[in-house]
C-alpha cells in the first residue's frame, strides 16, 4: 500500500526528527541492554538504589510553612468538575485563597498512604508513577495569594509543608522566560514542575524519561481539576524558555529541569474566545 506524502516524510527523515528518535529509544525491548545496569536490575538492586536516592529534595536550611491537616470538602460532583473544566485564557483581578492553592498541591502530588508493608521505601502519592519512584518536584511562585508572602516555595509532600526558598515578587524575572508573559502577569500564582531524572531512569533507562512526562500530566490534571472545583481558574503551560526557567530555580538543567508549569488565578468575569 502506498504511503501518504506525510507518512513518506516521517518514514524517510527519522534521523532528523528528535521525537522519532526519542520514541524509538524509549521503547521496551527484550533484545537491548539496560541503559544503566546492562542487565535489567533485580528487585533487590532497585530497592538499594531507591534507598540511596532522596525521596524529596531537602531544604533543611529554609523555614517551613505547615499546610492544613484537612481542607473543605468538595461541593461539586466529580462528573461536573470533569465536564466543565476549561483552560483559562485570562484571569480576573485579585488574590486567591491560600487554602485553595495548596489544596491542589496536596491532591496533585501529596502522600496518600504509606508503603510500610512492602520492601519498597516510597510512600504512595496521589498520581500513578512508574515503579512508584516519584521523580517530580513541585515549586510555587506566589504573587497574589492571601496569607502567603510573595516569593518562591517548594512543596514537601512527605511532611506536608512549603519550604520558603526566596521571598519577594519575582514576576518581572519570570515574565522574561514566559512565551505568554501577559497571561503569566495576570495569574495569582504559578506552579513549576521539575523532574529529578535519575529517580526514574536508573531503573527504566530511556523509558523512564517517557514515564516522567506521563507522570507530570497526571499531576497537572489533578491540580487543574482541584482548582476548578474550588472556583479558581487554571491553565497548564508549555511555552517557556527552559534554560532561563532552570536558572530561576537554580537547577543545572541536566540532572533536574523544569518540564511543566501551571498558572492559577481568579476567574475572569468575561470568558475570552
Amino acid at each position: 500500500m502506498a504511503l501518504e506524502p506525510v507518512d513518506r516524510l516521517l518514514a524517510s527523515d527519522g534521523d532528523d526528527l528528535v521525537w522519532e528518535l526519542f520514541h524509538e529509544n524509549s521503547k521496551t525491548s527484550m533484545m537491548e541492554r539496560h541503559a544503566v545496569f546492562g542487565m535489567h536490575p533485580s528487585d533487590a538492586m532497585v530497592v538499594r538504589m531507591m534507598r540511596l536516592l532522596r525521596r524529596v529534595k531537602s531544604y533543611t536550611d529554609c523555614p517551613k510553612i505547615p499546610l492544613p491537616a484537612s481542607f473543605p470538602a468538595s461541593t461539586r460532583s466529580f462528573d461536573d468538575v470533569l465536564l466543565r473544566r476549561t483552560s483559562a485564557r485570562s484571569f480576573g483581578i485579585g488574590s486567591v485563597p491560600f487554602a485553595s492553592v495548596v489544596k491542589a498541591l496536596v491532591l496533585a502530588y501529596g502522600v496518600t498512604r504509606s508503603n510500610q508493608d512492602t520492601n519498597y521505601p516510597r510512600p504512595f502519592r496521589a498520581v500513578p508513577s512508574g515503579g512508584a519512584l516519584y521523580p517530580l518536584e513541585v515549586y510555587l511562585h506566589a504573587a497574589h495569594v492571601d496569607g502567603l508572602a510573595p516569593g518562591l516555595y517548594h512543596f514537601d509532600p512527605e511532611d506536608r509543608s512549603l519550604d520558603v526558598l526566596r521571598l519577594g515578587d519575582a514576576t518581572d524575572e519570570i515574565a522574561q522566560f514566559m512565551v505568554q508573559a501577559d497571561l503569566f502577569r495576570e495569574a495569582a500564582a504559578t506552579v513549576l514542575v521539575t523532574a529529578v531524572f535519575i529517580r526514574s531512569v536508573f531503573k527504566y533507562g530511556d523509558r523512564g524519561y517517557r514515564f516522567i512526562l506521563l507522570e507530570a500530566g497526571h499531576l497537572a490534571q489533578n491540580m487543574l481539576l482541584t482548582w476548578d472545583e474550588v472556583g479558581l481558574a487554571g491553565v497548564s503551560i508549555g511555552g517557556y524558555l527552559d534554560r532561563q526557567a532552570d536558572r530561576y530555580l537554580r537547577l543545572d538543567g541536566l540532572n533536574e529541569s523544569v518540564i511543566y508549569m501551571l498558572h492559577v488565578g481568579v476567574r475572569a468575569t468575561e470568558p475570552t474566545p
